[in-house]
């Protein structure tokens, strides 16, 4: 007869539970995880009410406080005019806006204050199109973030980014910028967060 073979005790019952234990622990955490970086990416576009729009400005900063006046520009095209167009603004700490040569509306602004809204569709055209934002800092620092919501391009359909040109020279809103712009980053950048939509109340005085 066949001696009978013994196994192993080496691998016994217990060390099963262990391993798939384990196994379905690092399961857990790994679903966890990604629920939560998804829970975070949906409040950060739930907050993120200015799109890819980023925080820029003319310099990183000199080397002792001074207050800086520049303007910021940009050109676009547009196929066609839009029926409605919305500019969202923060600018830390002034700032005038202009859609192609006329004053749409200005103000100030400090961390913690929301976005300015701006209607801008009578301001547009066919063709091509500059926006200006002249920007001052008692300080010189500061940031500005510009985003457009354009009817039949979409949200965010223009945001301030690297593409923006800036200048010291008043000749900037008529000629463009001549600098490329310090970007400082998209929300939530230090210190201005997630600059929000106004409140109703908020919106008072404001065009």
């Amino acid at each position: 007869m066949g001696q009978e073979t013994t196994r192993s005790p080496s691998r016994s019952l217990l060390a099963r539970p262990v391993g798939a234990t384990l196994y379905a622990i690092a399961a857990l955490v790994l679903a966890a995880a990604a629920f939560h970086a998804l829970s975070v990416a949906h409040a950060d576009r739930l907050e993120l009410t200015t799109g890819r729009a980023q925080w820029i400005w003319y310099s990183s900063g000199s080397a002792r406080p001074q207050p800086l006046r520049f303007f910021a520009t940009r050109e676009f095209v547009l196929p066609t005019a839009p029926a409605r167009a919305t500019a969202k603004v923060f600018v830390d700490r002034q700032h005038a806006l202009f859609v192609n040569g006329a004053r749409v509306g200005g103000g100030e602004q400090k961390p913690g204050d929301p976005l300015r809204l701006y209607s801008v569709a009578r301001f547009l055209t066919a063709g091509v199109n500059r926006v200006v934002i002249e920007a001052a800092s008692p300080t010189g620092v500061g940031g500005i973030l510009f985003s457009l919501d354009c009817d039949g391009y979409g949200r965010d359909a223009l945001v301030s980014d690297a593409a923006w040109r800036v200048d010291l020279s008043p000749d900037a809103a008529t000629a463009g910028g001549r600098y490329r712009p310090m970007v400082w980053g998209r929300p939530p950048q230090p210190p201005w967060g997630y600059p929000r939509m106004p409140r109703p109340q908020e919106m008072a005085g404001a065009r």
